[in-house]
């Protein structure tokens, strides 16, 4: 969508064959907090939220982010 080649997530949904909640709920990810995203990645440590949760984490303040899923 950033480069242009999509207009709506209805359009990658479709381009993709998902369904636009999904794609909408994946893209949400895209907004977590550096920090987050490099120690989940790392698997060194046990996360207390699930992926769902994160989806809805990523609306949240990058410090918001870290506390509530390394409590």
């Amino acid at each position: 969508m950033e480069a242009g080649e999509f207009a709506t997530i209805q359009e990658l949904a479709e381009a993709v064959g998902l369904a636009e909640r999904h794609v909408s709920r994946q893209l949400r990810l895209a907004y977590l907090a550096p920090d987050v995203l490099k120690r989940l990645t790392c698997g060194r440590e046990a996360c207390a939220v699930s992926l769902y949760d994160l989806c809805f984490l990523a609306g949240e303040a990058w410090q918001e982010q870290t506390e509530r899923t390394f409590r």
